[in-house]
């Protein structure tokens, strides 16, 4: 299965966590339909945690690199947290 999952490191200041959870609840609906167009059966988990990063398995290299810069390509697209009121 391939997998992509993201890490955010977790806000503290209260106004930085409500920012953070519609950034990742625009994430949850927008990633799986972007990554959908390109590649199939991608499993993508989003969530908060003690150490920011991400990690991508289940792909062959070939595939895995094509993914990556794919999803670089996502995340420098500024509209991909269009409507996220910071």
């Amino acid at each position: 299965m391939k997998k992509l999952d993201i890490r955010f490191v977790k806000e503290h200041n209260s106004k930085k966590i409500s920012a953070q959870q519609k950034m990742i609840e625009r994430l949850e609906k927008i990633l799986p339909k972007r990554i959908a167009e390109k590649f199939d059966d991608v499993h993508i988990r989003l969530r908060v945690s003690s150490q920011q990063g991400f990690d991508v398995t289940g792909f062959d290299d070939d595939e895995k690199e094509k993914f990556l810069a794919y999803l670089e390509e996502l995340w420098n697209d500024d509209s991909l947290l269009d409507g996220i009121d910071e």
